[in-house]
């Protein structure tokens, strides 16, 4: 199997668009910074918050349906003629306006998993002020998909660092963009471990309250950080409201038709705001205790790519589940509902893997290809997360790291 050049995943990650976006003043809602992602804790149950019954902006990802069209609204969308490749992925993306880079982007998944192929990813602080160390840790090679927060990308902005630049450099050099988003608490202002409020998560449906007002502020302000990517050519996969499965995000646990009109609506949000260079994407947590949900029972009902986020106890800890100092000794990747997610949808990834509180990084990444090889299953790419107050995750910081990135070419791994 081969990756491709990096030169193929430059022409396939980067295309130029038809649409910008500038940036949106009077969106911006006063809120504490954003904190370093900490490791999940375990999890309570959470009263069900009421249904709501809200129509998703797009039907199923099933290439056969029919899509409404949401035309590039509003005073900011602006129109490029710029030249484009045209790329034709196996299942359209789910927003039928997706921009050329989006759809390049999907093409260029779609060739990972036709090829029997898992992309290296490396997740970065984006907005520390050596967020870049992860990548730049490397003689030779380097990641194929790049992970930052929404979160840390406005913290940054807010102390007049701009690394929207930084991102498309990225994305010009051939890496596909992710980003997750630890929105805050919209009660309270915490941060996304603040549970304050997810009883009552349905507010947030309903335009005239405070809270549904400073959540639409805080993903507007995400988004116009983003458009710069669009009149750029570059696509972002985004994977707002992950792990909802379980109970330390604010989010967490939901019903389920409340959680699925919630995605719906920062999918209409962006539509709305004339940005289509995004590939949605829902990420489950994995389920290793009765306090995390079904990874599929969440599904939202319109989206490009799922995944699981899989961490590997490393020593003892309350979020370890009292394993013994032999199971915590034996590098694995838990994918328990991984096969039933994967497929319900065009795509599937890791979109978080590693170990967690692992002291020394004492952890070998070449056991995410061998679990996905033994166990045949497609992954378009693994992600793994930046070192941290919780322990090593960074690929660079693990043992066998270097190895394994060396024998995956252009950062794109066989599992054949």
């Amino acid at each position: 199997m081969s990756g491709g050049s990096r030169r193929s995943r430059r022409a396939s990650a980067l295309i130029a668009t038809c649409a910008a976006l500038a940036a949106t003043g009077g969106w911006h809602a006063a809120r504490t910074a954003g904190a370093e992602e900490a490791s999940p804790g375990p999890s309570g149950t959470t009263p069900a918050a009421r249904p709501v019954a809200t129509a998703s902006p797009w039907p199923s990802a099933d290439p056969s349906s029919t899509a409404p069209t949401f035309p590039a609204t509003g005073p900011t969308a602006v129109s490029s003629s710029a030249p484009a490749r045209t790329c034709t992925p196996e299942v359209p993306p789910v927003d039928p306006d997706a921009t050329p880079a989006a759809r390049c982007a999907a093409e260029t998944l779609d060739r990972w998993l036709a090829e029997g192929a898992t992309a290296v990813g490396q997740q970065v602080n984006i907005s520390n002020d050596r967020w870049s160390a992860p990548l730049r840790a490397w003689r030779t090679g380097s990641p194929a998909v790049v992970g930052f927060d929404l979160d840390e990308l406005v913290d940054a902005a807010r102390r007049g660092q701009d690394r929207t630049e930084d991102l498309a450099l990225l994305a010009e050099d051939g890496a596909l963009l992710t980003a997750s988003w630890h929105a805050h608490n919209p009660w309270t202002g915490g941060d996304s471990f603040d549970r304050t409020g997810a009883e009552r998560l349905a507010e947030l449906l309903d335009p005239t309250t405070p809270a549904a007002r400073r959540f639409a502020a805080d993903w507007a302000e995400a988004l116009a950080l983003l458009a710069p990517l669009q009149e750029r050519g570059v696509a972002v996969v985004l994977r707002p409201l992950h792990e909802a499965g379980g109970g330390w995000f604010w989010w967490g646990r939901p019903d389920p038709t409340t959680y699925r009109a919630l995605f719906a609506r920062l999918q209409q949000q962006a539509a709305d705001a004339g940005l289509h260079h995004f590939l949605w994407s829902y990420g489950a947590a994995v389920r290793t205790w009765e306090g995390v949900d079904e990874p599929r029972s969440l599904l939202p009902d319109a989206v490009d790519l799922v995944g699981l986020d899989t961490y590997d106890c490393e020593s003892v800890h309350p979020d370890c589940g009292g394993r013994g100092a032999e199971q915590l000794a034996v590098d694995e990747v838990d994918l328990t509902g991984y096969a039933e997610l994967a497929a319900a949808a065009p795509r599937a990834a890791l979109t978080e893997v590693g170990p967690a509180h692992s002291p020394d990084g004492d952890w070998d990444p070449a056991v995410i290809t061998s679990t996905l090889r033994a166990q045949g299953l497609p992954a378009a790419y693994a992600l793994l997360w930046f070192d941290d107050a919780a322990g090593r995750k960074q690929l660079s910081s693990l043992r066998g790291g270097r190895e394994w990135l060396g024998s995956c070419p252009d950062g794109v791994c066989s599992v054949r």
